[in-house]
């Protein structure tokens, strides 16, 4: 078996009610992007497998993000997709707000679950400015996010700064437990000097030993947590101009000292003596989410996604469902790689000992260059996946 019928045989599975025509063109344009095939109408369309003309796939692709049936169904896919992938009871989500265009017109939240280095999409909504970031979107995202997972699940969900008060509230009004990250200015209570102090005041107390603490916070309605304050080892990355040298910008050297800062989690877990490793471990799994982001936008490392000028709110939420489904399988042939000990065919370098490159990227090749898995090894690699997946990274 070649990955790229791997791929034909997959995809029915993730929507198997869909009409057979819609199915194909699914199929058709996923597969383009599987292939290298920039992520816009033109780009999916020319690189359609077909003997029609290049005129005639391009309005193809240009029908299918059109659909409104497609777009109805989108909700259907994502809940096969949940019901496939979330498997433990105790599964790690990660949800973050993403910018779609450089015109800060529409703008992404997404839910995707923590799985070696690379994200999983469970579901993910396309919003404009009037309801970005709003209390009322949250709780409806929420919502719908509780009735996509299994009803035994009840997962941690993992989210930066950005996230306040108000959406932690409504996290634990689900039956969920939350990690989240609190930075300055906020503010705590300090008992021994009957004050209110910035948070900054905890941080050299910092060192690579998760630090578990109690404090009391929110000065509007004072209430007390579970904290952990935890700095992990420098890892020496600096950005470099074409020079070699260090940037020198205003916005590098803000993001190196925020890089830099501890972190200090607040968290509703049960608390034992493994709450405060278990918080870190469970944070450090946010940036696959990032990461993420960047294979659906970049047309350098991932999918293209920047270069589409698609304005609709419909067409883009077709759009993205395309590259979550391409990402999806790519992510789950490249593991299958891995598992079988083909990986090392890929890289450059001679390392043995670990994974050089990313699952996604894994996928993208052995689409690219058609490569043969024979059908028993696959197999085994599926079973080796689903095995992984009932273990989960919260353990």
């Amino acid at each position: 078996m070649n990955a790229t019928s791997i791929l034909n045989k997959i995809l029915p599975f993730v929507r198997p009610n869909m009409h057979k025509t819609r199915r194909k063109a699914l199929s058709a344009c996923v597969l383009s992007l599987a292939q290298g095939n920039l992520c816009t109408v033109t780009n999916i369309g020319r690189g359609i497998q077909s003997k029609a003309y290049e005129k005639h796939r391009i309005k193809r692709s240009d029908r299918l993000l059109s659909n409104p049936n497609l777009h109805r169904e989108a909700l259907s896919i994502y809940a096969y997709i949940c019901r496939l992938f979330v498997i433990q009871t105790r599964p790690i989500i990660s949800v973050d707000w993403s910018d779609l265009d450089a015109r800060g017109q529409h703008f992404l939240i997404r839910a995707s679950m923590a799985f070696e280095g690379r994200s999983i999409t469970l579901y993910e909504e396309v919003h404009d400015k009037l309801t970005k970031e709003k209390p009322k979107t949250h709780r409806q995202f929420l919502s719908v996010l509780k009735a996509l997972i299994p009803s035994k699940a009840k997962p941690i969900i993992v989210t930066d700064a950005g996230y306040k008060t108000p959406w932690l509230d409504e996290v634990v009004k689900q039956g969920w437990d939350y990690v989240g990250r609190v930075r300055r200015p906020r503010k705590y209570y300090d008992y021994s000097l009957q004050a209110w102090r910035c948070i900054s005041t905890l941080f050299s107390s910092a060192n690579q030993k998760p630090k578990h603490l109690e404090l009391k916070h929110r000065q509007s309605s004072p209430i007390t947590n579970q904290f952990v304050l935890y700095k992990s080892s420098p890892k020496g990355r600096h950005s470099i101009n074409q020079k070699g040298k260090r940037r020198a910008s205003l916005s590098s050297l803000t993001a190196a000292r925020g890089a830099k800062e501890p972190w200090l989690l607040v968290s509703s877990l049960p608390v034992n003596r493994l709450f405060a490793k278990r918080c870190v471990r469970a944070y450090e799994t946010r940036m696959q989410i990032e990461e993420g982001f960047r294979d659906m936008k970049s047309s350098r490392f991932g999918l293209g996604f920047e270069l589409n000028f698609t304005s609709k709110i419909e067409r883009l939420s077709n759009l993205i469902l395309l590259t979550t489904v391409t990402a999806l399988l790519l992510v789950l042939i490249g593991k299958v790689i891995e598992l079988t000990g083909y990986a090392k065919r890929f890289q450059v370098n001679t390392l043995r000992k670990r994974r050089v490159l990313s699952h996604f990227y894994l996928g993208k090749r052995a689409i690219m260059t058609r490569f043969q898995i024979p059908k028993k090894e696959w197999q085994d690699g599926i079973r080796q996946l689903v095995q992984q997946l009932k273990q989960g990274a919260y353990s």
